[in-house]
């Protein structure tokens, strides 16, 4: 009941003194509240985000229906997160998503996992001993995610892995190795299937370093963003 009272204070306090967007039946930490009121955000629609301690955000993000996110995970800027089921997770290392990214829904992305070396798989030394301890989570690494990946449903992330800018990863993939830039993965586990563009069209959109403008110049070269690349 605190807990339920505790979050329809922060969004009516963010909604009117911050304006960020979120519902009433918004979830987050009293840390991530703080963080949100003591930053000079701008249009964050945080709609019924789950958030947890550790998170760090941008201007411009959309995250819709429930999408569930803790731990060192940052968030860049116009990137946009769908649930339900979405759950994007850090505890050892971190997680890093880029500018103008887009996740859509059941998408898992987890630094850790169980120590498979130890005598259970289980978290029995903070479940049950009450006495945690630091190897019963492992990972492989950070998950870096670079600007203007697409996620597609059902998709899996796993610790390690870096995905390069302009990728796309097809519905229900399972990723354990890294993904080149501008590159179509897809499958369980994922594998390349194609380049987006050819080099040259490639060479010319890391010149831009479009992800990196502000909004107005964005405006301003509109007709870059209208038409696709033959």
């Amino acid at each position: 009941m605190k807990r339920a009272i505790a979050n329809l204070f922060f969004a009516f306090v963010l909604n009117v003194f911050k304006s960020i967007k979120c519902s009433y039946n918004v979830s987050m930490s009293h840390n991530i509240f703080f963080y949100l009121i003591k930053g000079k955000f701008r249009n964050i629609n945080l709609r019924d985000a789950i958030l947890g301690t550790g998170v760090t955000l941008n201007d411009d993000i959309n995250l819709f229906n429930k999408p569930e996110i803790f731990g060192k995970v940052s968030i860049g800027k116009y990137t946009s997160i769908n649930g339900p089921s979405t759950r994007i997770c850090a505890d050892v290392t971190e997680i890093n998503i880029g500018a103008f990214c887009s996740i859509a829904s059941n998408v898992v992305i987890q630094e850790f996992y169980h120590n498979y070396n130890m005598v259970t798989t289980y978290n029995i030394n903070s479940n049950i001993i009450g006495e945690p301890v630091d190897n019963e989570k492992i990972s492989k690494g950070p998950i870096i995610i670079e600007d203007d990946v697409w996620i597609g449903s059902n998709s899996v992330i796993l610790s390690g892995v870096k995905i390069g800018r302009g990728s796309i990863i097809g519905a229900g993939s399972i990723v354990t190795k890294d993904v080149e830039a501008y590159s179509i993965v897809g499958g369980n586990p994922a594998k390349f299937l194609r380049k987006r563009f050819d080099q040259q069209t490639i060479d010319k959109l890391e010149k831009s370093e479009w992800w990196l403008w502000d909004k107005e110049k964005i405006i301003r070269n509109k007709k870059f963003f209208k038409h696709e690349i033959l």
